[in-house]
């Protein structure tokens, strides 16, 4: 298995369907009590459709697909609305969280310091990810991440952090917090193409994030 790139988006996805994947094991006592727990951390997954392409729009796609060999290969893909801020950062933002010192695996908030004072930065519900991860974490805070008079805040997320995260050295951006993008693969080894008699293609496929 291997990374192989950015996933070609054009011209463009027309819906998405996105869902949140947790696996809980539950168990019943003799009193009836529910006992809850998990072991395995959020994962994201979902169906992303084209609209209907011409052959030309197609072939870069089913190039990229016979890469993929079903769900062996892993991707980045942008995924439309979910992968954007909702405070309208784009992929070229000067907005930058850095984060001040180490947090363990395990940890589900961070400390972070940003030039922008008194300023929400995040909402909730928007997804990031950090750079020394593929996997991508949402924002939990219910007022959203609002740093205060000297920059600083702390960003709620989950699922769990699955690895330690390291403390800047260089004073860079730390959190990419726009077109964020998701580690795939295809969740299915037969992938289905319509070439219909009008002489475009349609095209979905489904995926889940890999770590």
């Amino acid at each position: 298995m291997a990374y192989i790139g950015n996933f070609p988006t054009s011209p463009g996805f027309q819906a998405v369907k996105f869902d949140m994947n947790n696996t809980i094991k539950q168990t019943a006592t003799a009193s009836g009590r529910i006992i809850r727990s998990t072991n395995a951390t959020t994962l994201w997954s979902g169906t992303l459709q084209f609209p209907p392409m011409t052959l030309a729009e197609f072939l870069p796609i089913k190039g990229f697909l016979a890469r993929c060999k079903g769900g062996l290969n892993e991707f980045d893909v942008v995924i439309p609305t979910v992968s954007q801020s909702s405070k309208g950062y784009g992929s070229d933002t000067t907005v930058s969280l850095t984060v001040v010192g180490a947090t363990s695996a395990g940890a589900t908030s961070v400390s972070v310091t940003s030039p922008l004072t008194d300023t929400t930065v995040l909402n909730p519900g928007d997804v990031i990810r950090f750079p020394n991860h593929t996997k991508v974490y949402m924002v939990t805070d219910s007022e959203g991440v609002t740093t205060d008079g000297s920059g600083n805040a702390t960003i709620n997320f989950e699922p769990e952090l699955i690895t330690d995260l390291n403390e800047d050295s260089t004073g860079g951006p730390l959190i990419q917090m726009a077109e964020v993008p998701f580690r795939m693969i295809l969740t299915n080894e037969v992938q289905e193409m319509t070439y219909r008699t009008d002489g475009l293609v349609q095209y979905e496929l489904d995926v889940i994030e890999v770590l």
